[in-house]
């Protein structure tokens, strides 16, 4: 099969059933990203005969003779194309994971699309920036200061890895290459609450590209806190690596080690896992209610549970001024119970990590994360 990608023609082959990403990312070009693997966010976005197209929903082999434009060759000859200039102008990105796909996108609007920004760029997802920065790069907006040394604090100074970010050639977790490396997939609870009884590693022991599996009998019994806050002291210790109790539906169960991703996965399917079910409840005032099912009954204070009994794991009261005195000379009190929804600010860059050991022996760990690692 003949392919044109960036204005190369070669033969590749893909396999049977591949996407166009996975088979770009595979060629080398990192600027085409895995998101959602849905066609949702628009992260994998590439021009196909100079349209944009999300490419985890495309057959690979459907981009036979025809032309591939992924951001690394948007530009052409050309040092940058004015599009990812004024992406650089406006600053329009953050963590600059979407921003390949959506200068491709924006590129390849029409002035009646530019109208309507809110349809236009429906298929591409920004999680970081609110479209604001995104609208001014299109409206041609400059949104940078050219501040001498020493005159910086409160003015707007541009990312010192813009000018990577817009032309797709910023590295993200996943965008490294490294020669022999393994990959582990996790097998995860499909109940919110369960003892784990056995798991026959058998089946996925015996598939040809498995290294290993290990379950909570391989794990170490020392816990840790996946809160990881600033400070020690606010997060309890009460998470082993694999615990043979899950508490969550997609608690981690297992991990299958194996030379790639896909007989990984097999692996995973082929885990058979015996589960005593408990009890569990979903309401976080039933769950600190007297005669919950308790989530974590072996947690001693030690642990920084503040009262394992009733399932609370910390508390954090405050007042600023004399409350007392302020109710006590009010006209009118109103008491009650007040909730908000939950926020997670649902980041574009897949969660994952890998790990490395250097020549000189030192262990290298890059994740897609925020948290600061703890190694002991």
């Amino acid at each position: 099969m003949t392919f044109e990608i960036n204005g190369r023609s070669f033969s590749q082959s893909p396999r049977a059933g591949q996407c166009l990403r996975t088979f770009l990312r595979e060629l080398g070009h990192f600027g085409v990203k895995k998101g959602c693997d849905a066609g949702d966010c628009g992260a994998c976005t590439v021009l196909l005969d100079g349209e944009p197209v999300h490419s985890c929903l495309i057959p690979a082999f459907r981009a036979e003779g025809r032309a591939v434009t992924t951001m690394e060759g948007f530009s052409g000859e050309a040092a940058i194309h004015p599009m990812q200039q004024a992406f650089l102008d406006a600053q329009g990105f953050q963590c600059g994971f979407c921003t390949a796909g959506m200068i491709l996108t924006c590129a390849s609007l029409n002035q009646a699309q530019r109208q309507d920004l809110g349809s236009a760029l429906k298929g591409n997802i920004c999680r970081c920036t609110g479209y604001r920065s995104i609208e001014d790069a299109l409206d041609g907006k400059n949104n940078i200061e050219d501040v001498a040394a020493g005159e910086a604090f409160g003015r707007s100074l541009p990312a010192p890895a813009g000018p990577q970010v817009v032309r797709g050639t910023a590295h993200y977790t996943f965008d490294t290459e490294i020669e022999s490396l393994l990959h582990v997939k996790i097998l995860r609870s499909p109940h919110p609450h369960a003892k784990i009884k056995s798991v026959d590693k058998s089946a996925a022991l015996a598939l040809p590209g498995v290294h290993t599996v290990l379950t909570h009998e391989d794990a170490p019994k020392k816990l840790f806190s996946t809160a990881r806050h600033e400070k020690d002291w606010m997060d309890p210790d009460d998470t082993r690596v694999l615990d043979d109790v899950v508490r969550f539906v997609g608690q981690k169960v297992a991990a299958v080690i194996a030379k790639s991703e896909a007989i990984a996965e097999e692996g995973c399917r082929r885990l058979k896992v015996d589960y005593e079910i408990l009890l569990h409840v979903v309401d976080s005032a039933a769950a600190i209610a007297p005669g919950a099912p308790l989530t974590h009954p072996d947690k001693m204070p030690e642990h920084r549970v503040v009262n394992s009994a009733r399932n609370i794991v910390a508390e954090s009261h405050g007042e600023y001024g004399d409350v007392a005195a302020a109710l006590s000379a009010s006209a009118i009190t109103w008491e009650g119970t007040f909730t908000t929804q939950r926020v997670h600010h649902a980041a574009l860059g897949t969660h994952g990590g890998f790990a490395f050991i250097d020549g000189e022996g030192v262990l290298t760990v890059r994740s897609s994360t925020q948290a600061r690692p703890v190694l002991s």
